[in-house]
């Protein structure tokens, strides 16, 4: 009897497990150019019995949903021109912040980051940036997957051009052999504005950085150097200031002073100050409060908290000087029709979604550039960027496809250039919901791919792989910090601990 109830309850138990135990299924959403990618992971996690059906999304559409919490896994990525994860890192993964898509919170991470952003010492920063890695890697909050180099090319007749890590595409010291022109290639459909105050977009910037100077600009690889600051310092925690370089003009002739200065970040700050609109650059600066004249060529920055020197820098880059008084005459919209700056270049016609010609400022404070015109052309497919590189009608073209690299080599008076990438690319999971509410099942997807056959094969090796959302060119990487191994035995066992059947 007690035999015939020991086989009953067995029997009981084994229904019971086959009726608990189920495949892991969801849909893994994605967007065009990286659906090659998509579909050989969907693939790699067939092999171990996860079943994940590829959907094709538009991109803003994607990402709306994903803000909106609908989809449960996909493809994204975040770039930031700071060489620090104040601006990738933390609005990605800092509980409730403008990037967070993946819902991702643990007061760990989040305190972290505060010290991180909010303390003046190197070693504090870096050693709250190293905490804040381990418990995201441990956490596992997306499948982390790579960094892409930038991928630009150029003719051989080009001089004093490199692609930088950046994007920015400063065109100041470049010459072309036996032409005073140049043709660049974009890799968008369209830039936002010309106005450096209302876009968040680097194809933007990389036209209006030949138009506008910085307080501070970056060599290629991204060291912060000076510009139209000649240098700076840190009068305590929570002020900065700023000498200008002296006798500098906007392209209209009038002098640049700190009052431009002043009005540049006053307007990026102040809500509603653009003709009613909010610049959409405000939170890079920070938690700046004010910007003050000190005397026509010095200017104080104000924060309302402890502010990293270095990180203000890093922003202060991507903030071009305007004139306060041209555009207190002819207003917003003129302005925006007819920018003036300090640049090396003026701007001569064209349209946003078309091309944007330039012309030589030949009483450019740092010196006339070389040639007499640029032109940026709205290429966004890349074999057409490619054709037209080869064939003489463009001498620059950006974001070459890593499978047309060999093409481009393969012709004599042409090269393609690399840089490091400023971009993280991942897979974000919706940890919010199931199935991804599961620590376990979010770690097992990040053993369960094997990207470094994906990057080989796909992306012929200009990729690297990445532990977590932070960067090797950043501040504060840890180095240490090894990416998930392709594992999928770790995989397995930890999808049979949640409750998933494997094969």
């Amino acid at each position: 009897m007690r035999r015939v109830k020991w086989l009953a309850f067995t029997l009981v138990g084994l229904i019971l497990a086959t009726v608990q135990a189920q495949q892991l299924s969801f849909v893994l959403d994605t967007t065009e150019n990286r659906a090659a990618e998509v579909q050989a992971i969907a693939a790699q996690l067939q092999e171990i019995g996860v079943d994940a059906q590829v959907r094709i999304w538009q991109s803003a559409v994607l990402v709306d949903e994903m803000k909106a919490g609908n989809r449960a896994a996909s493809t994204a990525d975040w770039g930031s021109a700071y060489f620090d994860p104040f601006d990738l890192a933390i609005p990605k993964l800092k509980t409730n912040d403008r990037g967070n898509r993946s819902f991702y919170s643990n007061a760990v991470v989040d305190a972290a980051f505060e010290t991180a952003s909010t303390t003046v010492d190197d070693d504090t920063r870096r050693e709250a940036y190293y905490t804040a890695q381990r418990q995201i890697f441990e956490d596992a909050p997306w499948v982390f997957a790579y960094v892409l180099q930038n991928l630009e090319a150029a003719s051989d007749a080009v001089k004093g051009w490199g692609p930088a890590a950046d994007n920015s595409e400063s065109m100041h010291a470049v010459s072309v052999d036996g032409s005073d022109s140049l043709v660049v290639g974009m890799r968008t459909n369209a830039l936002l504005t010309l106005d450096p105050a209302m876009f968040r977009d680097r194809d933007t910037e990389a036209v209006l950085r030949n138009i506008f100077d910085s307080l501070v600009s970056t060599t290629l690889e991204g060291q912060v150097v000076p510009n139209l600051a000649t240098a700076w310092r840190a009068i305590d925690d929570t002020t900065f200031e700023f000498d200008l370089v002296s006798g500098v003009t906007f392209s209209n002739g009038e002098p640049l002073t700190a009052d431009d200065v002043v009005f540049t970040f006053q307007r990026v700050i102040t809500e509603g100050a653009i003709d009613g609109e909010t610049s959409p650059r405000a939170g890079l600066l920070g938690p700046l409060a004010s910007v003050e004249a000190v005397d026509d060529d010095t200017v104080r920055f104000n924060y309302s908290t402890t502010f990293p020197q270095e990180l203000l820098l890093q922003a202060l880059v991507h903030f071009q000087i305007v004139p306060l008084d041209y555009i207190t005459e002819v207003g917003v919209a003129g302005f925006t029709a007819q920018p003036i700056g300090s640049g090396p270049f003026t701007y001569a016609g064209g349209s946003l979604d078309g091309q944007v010609t330039l012309q030589r400022n030949g009483s450019y404070w740092a010196g006339a550039p070389a040639l007499q015109t640029v032109v940026f052309r709205m290429m966004p497919e890349p074999s057409t960027r490619v054709a037209a590189l080869l064939s003489g009608e463009v001498q620059i073209i950006q974001a070459v496809p890593a499978d047309l690299v060999d093409r481009i080599d393969g012709v004599p008076g042409f090269a393609v250039h690399t840089a490091p990438g400023t971009r993280a690319y991942a897979i974000e999971l919706n940890n919010a919901t199931e199935p991804f509410n599961d620590v376990r099942v979010r770690q097992a997807l990040n053993y369960a791919i094997d990207w470094d056959s994906i990057l080989t094969n796909i992306y012929q090796a200009y990729a690297e792989r990445l532990a977590t959302a932070f960067l090797p060119s950043g501040f504060g990487f840890d180095a240490a910090l090894a990416p998930y191994p392709y594992d999928p035995d770790r995989a397995r066992a930890l999808l049979r601990e949640a409750g998933y059947e494997v094969r």
